[in-house]
Parts: structure tokens; sequence; C-alpha cells
């Protein structure tokens, strides 16, 4: 039984928090397939700054996939430099089209090489870790997965692997970008910084992991306040992006020359008319920017959960050094490891299929945010196995 409805009537949650309850997640059929994606030499593209680049192909692979499947309802996570998804062997051929489309979108209009694997679910929990999902209910019209068992990673070692079984090799000319929007320019932090956040669970425990992710979740919180207080996106603080030749969508939405130029023409008139509504709080039929703002707010995935727990912040630069000295307390217990990457704000790109309903907007932070925090997370990862000393698996409780 292959199960193509296994997400769509999955039940959700309505807490974030709730991704510390391990009764909430219900097993990946075996028939399904993860799929990794990620920049090779993302850490360097990053340095010679096209970090919305390495975001944006991220984005891509993400909205090639959905377009590929259709209406059914799959599981993905934005990851900066990649994405994870899953998908049921009913849509694999396309998918597996769309994804190395995107491959040679990447190399041809970006010079970047992306790394497309699938792995068979069967063949993850196959090696001795489990793959679990929770559905979250972030808003009215955006459902966002969360993973959890080391599945995800494990997949991702899998793919990763020299002369892996798993990565996609071959290219692919074609495939639907539609729904892709890169039109807001990067959102200033209100209090000075935006910090992006990655932090792995490391007893070997899937029950002790799920009560370090939940001191975690009260460390953020004591620290940086409610969620509405450290939100990357603040309505006030969202502007445009006037000139569109700086935006990748008219290079992927719009074909040839002229096409091109006529789509970045009609993008940069838009953003114009919508700017100059923003200013003047005046309303184009039934238009209703404040409202459109309150719903992308709703619709960002600030926050999410895959075997690692990510967010993006917006806050000071004292609530920062409190909250990493409580992570270096616990990394010191040998609890997790983490890595954080400061910036002045973040950057946004969305998915957009209906205007006032179905959409997500991926949020990262800006000049590498997630990839150059997992650079961190992943030095302090080498050095844990040369730490016999961290006790791994004995129980939070016990080593406080």
């Amino acid at each position: 039984m292959t199960q193509p409805d296994f997400y769509a009537t999955l039940p959700f949650v309505t807490s974030f928090e709730d991704i510390t309850k391990l009764k909430k997640y219900r097993p990946v059929p075996k028939s399904w397939h993860v799929i990794i994606t990620d920049i090779k030499g993302s850490t360097e593209a990053i340095a010679q700054g096209k970090y919305k680049d390495v975001n944006t192909i991220g984005a891509f692979s993400i909205i090639a996939v959905l377009n590929a499947v259709g209406n059914l309802e799959i599981p993905f996570v934005f990851g900066g430099d990649g994405a994870t998804m899953l998908v049921p062997s009913e849509v694999l051929e396309p998918a597996k089209s769309a994804l190395l489309a995107t491959k040679t979108l990447a190399k041809d209009m970006f010079e970047m090489q992306l790394r497309v694997g699938i792995v068979p679910v069967e063949d993850v929990l196959a090696r001795n870790v489990e793959l679990n999902i929770m559905k979250f209910r972030a808003s009215q019209f955006y459902h966002q997965a969360m993973f959890n068992g080391n599945g995800v990673s494990q997949a991702e070692k899998m793919v990763k692997a020299e002369d892996s079984k798993y990565e996609l090799k071959a290219t692919n000319p074609n495939a639907d970008y539609t729904g892709l929007e890169c039109r807001w320019q990067d959102i200033y932090s209100p209090y000075g910084e935006t910090v992006s956040i990655i932090v792995k669970a490391t007893t070997d425990n899937n029950k002790h992991d799920s009560d370090v992710y939940k001191k975690i979740l009260e460390a953020i919180h004591e620290t940086y306040g409610t969620d509405e207080e450290f939100h990357p996106v603040a309505a006030n603080q969202l502007r445009l992006m006037i000139n569109a030749r700086k935006s990748a969508e008219a290079n992927v939405r719009a074909h040839g020359i002229i096409g091109r130029t006529l789509y970045r023409i009609k993008v940069q008139i838009t953003c114009i008319v919508a700017s100059l509504m923003m200013k003047s709080g005046i309303r184009i039929r039934d238009f209703n920017l404040a409202l459109y703002k309150q719903l992308l707010i709703a619709t960002t995935d600030y926050k999410k959960f895959d075997d690692v727990l990510r967010i993006i912040m917006a806050g000071t630069k004292a609530q920062r050094e409190q909250l990493t000295l409580r992570l270096e307390t616990m990394r010191s217990k040998g609890l997790l490891v983490y890595g954080i990457h400061v910036s002045d704000r973040a950057l946004m790109t969305c998915l957009v299929f209906e205007r006032y309903g179905k959409q997500v907007h991926f949020v990262d932070g800006a000049d590498g945010g997630y990839a150059m925090a997992a650079k961190q997370m992943k030095m302090q990862m080498k050095k844990a196995r040369h730490r016999p000393d961290l006790n791994r698996g004995i129980p939070c409780e016990k080593r406080d």
C-alpha cells in the first residue's frame, strides 16, 4: 500500500512546542522517498556575496517539485542552501524530472552545482534510524512539516557519501517554477540583529533528545520573549524591490530576452504601484496590502524542525549573548551542538499560489544565514567525536 495521501490526511498540531512530544509524530510510509537538495560549495558562494542566489536555488528545487506533483500535498523543509522533501512512488518520476531541470538551471544561470539525491524511505530505515513526521498548522494557509528520528539526517549522509548511488547525475532542461516570487528587499531587524540558529541534540536517544529540544525552546523564550517579539519579519520593515533587475524571478518565469525584459517591466511597475499604496494607504479594487502583509507574516517558515532545530530571530546583541551562553553550557555537557550566524537583516523568498490563500515565505538570515550557522555546528560535531568525556546517552536530568 503506497499511501499517496498520507501527508494530506495527517492530523496537525497547532503549537510549535509539540516538536518535543514524540507521541505526536507518525512514521513515514516505507513506500515513500526522501529528496535531498543542496548546493555544493555554498560556503564559498556566500563568501563571494551570492547568498541570495544560494537561497533562490534552494527555493527553486521546492517549487519545481510542488508544481510537478500537482494537487498532491507533500512535506518539504527549506534549509537555506537546499531543501528536504518527501514524495510517494506515484509522483517520483515527475519529481525527479523537475529536480534534474533545476540542477541544469543552477549550473546554466548561476554557475553553481546543485546536488540532488533521492533515497527510498525503506533504505533509510535499514540504517537503524527512524523517520517520523508531524504536521504543524502554522496558519490557515500553510502546514509545515517537522521530522524526528534522525531519518532525514541519515538520508542526507547517504546522498552526500562519496560515489553515492542515490545522487542524480543526469540533467533535464525543463521545469515549472510558477508561484516563485522574489520581490521583497532584505528585511532589517528593528533591534539590530537577525540571528540564524541551528541546534542538534546529541544524546543518541530520541526521548532524551526531545527533552533537550524542550529546554532549548524554553531558553529561547526566556531570552528573546514570545514568537511575536522575535519574529524576523515585521510589517513596518517590509519594502518591495523596486529594481526588478536584481531578482532572479524573471529569469525562470519568462523565456527569451524579450519575454524576460517584459516580465521585469511588469514586476517593476507592480512593485512601484504597491509601494505607493503602502505609503499612501490607497486601495485598488480589492487589494488590501495591510491584510496581505499579515498573511505573509503568518505563512513564514522562520522556525522549523527536521532532526535539527532551525530558527531565524530578530533581537539584540545582549539577548544573543545570553542565549549563546546557555547553549554553550548544554554543549559542554554533551547535550547538543549548535551554530549561530549574525546579520542585521533577513532574506525572504516567496512561493505564492493564491494571493490571499495558499503560500509560504522562506526566511533566512542575510549573508549566509543557515548555511554559515551549519558550518559552525559541523565544526562542533567534529570536535565532539574526539571527546570521550561527553557521556552521551545519559538522561538530561542526570547531567544537569
